[in-house]
């Protein structure tokens, strides 16, 4: 992910270097080169995630208000729920 030229400088001071000083500095080359560590599958686990958080939620209530319905509804539903 990182150029030959990006490593030069740990390459050739590996051994005056910790392992967290050449963990450290390779750390700071990538952020500054704007690395991407996500792999293919993650990309589409990732993308998953953000379209499942992009839904918009929406939900229905149901309300059985027939005080508004002709008397010839309220009639036949009437009859309906009898039977």
């Amino acid at each position: 992910m990182l150029s030959e030229e990006d490593k030069k400088d740990v390459i050739e001071n590996k051994e005056k270097y910790s392992l967290d000083e050449i963990k450290a500095k390779l750390a700071v080359i990538c952020f500054e080169k704007k690395v991407n560590f996500t792999t293919t599958e993650n990309v589409e686990e990732v993308s998953s995630k953000e379209e499942n958080e992009n839904e918009v939620i929406t939900t229905f209530t149901y309300s059985d208000d027939s005080s508004n319905l002709p008397d010839w509804v309220k009639a036949v539903k009437d009859n309906i729920d009898t039977e």
